[in-house]
């Protein structure tokens, strides 16, 4: 069922958005040459707490399966829910994407970003612009009276456009009273099950994840990390958004702005 949300919600979403986009711009600064992955996640979580919030991410169970960290941290051919281990060191040139989620007073915001560690490929350069570019067009898309499938489209037309593939089975979704709430928001035609009509006052993590080869995944043994077929690299952004009568607004930040 997708929660539509009141005055009161926004106003949590917006303080739980506020703190996600400032961990990340702590992210930001931390991406270096010998900097692990748990590092990162290890000064997440400690701002997070400090703020007065939680990670939506700590003890997250999903069936039988229970997250025992803050962030998710992937890298290179990772695609998203790559654990944030104290053996994952940050070595140029590397890709590396972070996904954070906040609870605040029970509201929750989810956001991720993606860095480039040192001198990478042109065509990983190339990458990172049109997974950005389908996140802002992803987020146009989500207008009042247009459909879910608008979305993906949005996304799945900008990674062509650049020769690179949606990746499939992963998705964007209803964030906001739940981590996870409806809708689900394929990034790949392919995965489209129900269309459902966007609706003002729905609030949306739209999260493109677009590979430089197959648009195929694979998860790894540790049931959590999600990466590309081919072992190609692959980028991440996200925002969580609330849908008003006038269209869109962004209540994440740009990382990079």
């Amino acid at each position: 069922m997708v929660i539509l949300k009141n005055d009161i919600d926004l106003m949590g979403l917006r303080e739980a958005s506020r703190i996600a986009s400032a961990a990340l711009r702590l992210v930001r600064d931390m991406i270096r040459e010998g900097v692990s992955a748990a590092d990162v996640d290890d000064a997440v979580r400690e701002f997070i707490f400090s703020q007065g919030a939680e990670p939506s991410f700590l003890n997250y169970e999903v069936e039988d399966k229970v997250y025992r960290y803050s962030t998710c941290v992937s890298i290179n051919n990772e695609i998203v829910h790559g654990l944030p281990l104290r053996s994952k060191v940050f070595r140029a040139p590397m890709l590396v994407k972070v996904d954070v989620g906040v609870n605040k007073d029970g509201f929750h915001a989810d956001t991720a970003w993606t860095f480039a560690l040192g001198d990478v490929p042109p065509r990983i350069r190339n990458l990172m612009r049109a997974t950005k570019e389908a996140l802002y067009r992803a987020i146009e898309a989500a207008r009042p009276g247009g459909r879910i499938s608008d979305i993906t489209y949005a996304i799945y037309r900008t990674a062509r456009k650049y020769g690179f593939h949606a990746a499939e089975t992963v998705t964007g979704h209803g964030v906001g009273i739940e981590l996870h709430e409806d809708p689900i928001i394929p990034n790949n035609p392919k995965d489209l099950d129900k269309d459902g009509i966007i609706k003002p006052r729905m609030t949306l993590a739209i999260e493109p994840m677009i590979n430089v080869g197959t648009e195929r995944v694979v998860t790894l043994q540790d049931g959590w990390t999600i990466v590309t077929a081919d072992g190609s690299w692959s980028a991440h952004y996200e925002h969580t958004i609330y849908v008003s009568k006038e269209g869109p607004e962004i209540l994440t930040e740009d990382i990079d702005g």
